[in-house]
């Protein structure tokens, strides 16, 4: 389900964030930050699934993503445990949220070197489940270009690169339990229920299978439909912010004119 859950996170963010038709707008934010957040989202998408060494999050940014996918294993007690859990995800809020604030001296600026580091990341993710790299350079080449564009056009990143890490995993646990397998929502808590059904089972993990078992049918066409959404919402986002630069441009051009 990587593609599933890469797409879906940045669907989110795009709805939330954007201000273009077929989208909520709750929290709107300038087209550049609506972009790197999507992208930051369809990383933190994924980010729970880092749990298990031989995945192929895993081998997304060698060395560095099956360090982290090792550390995460053993501090989460295995794969589809404490990650896939509503503690996992605010932890992973609260990493994020820690490191973002984490800045260095650049000259008469600061850069969000934590923030960055994230992203890079995030990114590799991603690509890796969209399939836009292959191999470790070209891995650590998207990502580390992608990071720094979005530390540099996107800089607010101490509130709306948690929020976009949140959103990922929820988004995360929400695809899981839209399918059979469900998830352990509660943990470290296990119920289990008198009488076992497809929504709560015996093994303590909740569902809402509308989509049947990963890789079915209909979350082929449930991805499908959301990978047409972000195309069209980037599209116009990217409109808009083009837009907007021309606007703005107009007065100083006709100052200059005169």
């Amino acid at each position: 389900m990587s593609h599933a859950h890469a797409t879906t996170g940045a669907a989110a963010w795009l709805a939330v964030t954007a201000t273009v038709p077929w989208t909520a707008g709750w929290v709107p934010l300038p087209p550049a930050e609506v972009l790197a957040g999507a992208v930051a989202t369809a990383g933190a998408a994924l980010l729970l699934d880092a749990d298990h060494h031989a995945g192929t999050i895993a081998r997304s940014l060698p060395p560095v993503s099956r360090w982290v996918a090792r550390g995460l294993g053993f501090l989460s007690g295995g794969h589809r445990l404490a990650t896939h859990s509503l503690v996992g995800v605010l932890g992973a809020g609260l990493i994020a949220r820690a490191l973002s604030a984490v800045r260095v001296p650049l000259g008469e600026e600061h850069f969000q070197l934590g923030a960055w580091l994230i992203t890079v990341l995030l990114v590799a993710f991603a690509a890796k489940a969209l399939r836009l790299t292959r191999g470790w350079l070209s891995s650590w080449a998207v990502s580390l270009t992608v990071a720094t564009l979005a530390a540099w056009f996107a800089p607010e990143t101490t509130w709306w690169l948690p929020a976009a890490v949140v959103l990922g995993c929820l988004c995360h646990l929400a695809g899981d339990a839209l399918t059979s397998q469900g998830v352990p929502l509660l943990w470290p808590l296990r119920p289990r229920p008198v009488l076992a059904t497809p929504l709560w089972r015996n093994n303590g993990h909740f569902a809402l299978p509308l989509l049947g078992n990963a890789g079915s049918r209909r979350e082929l066409l449930f991805v499908a439909a959301v990978d047409a959404y972000i195309v069209w919402v980037t599209a116009m986002t990217v409109t808009q912010g083009a837009s907007g630069a021309l606007t703005g441009a107009v007065p100083a051009w006709l100052v200059a004119a005169a």
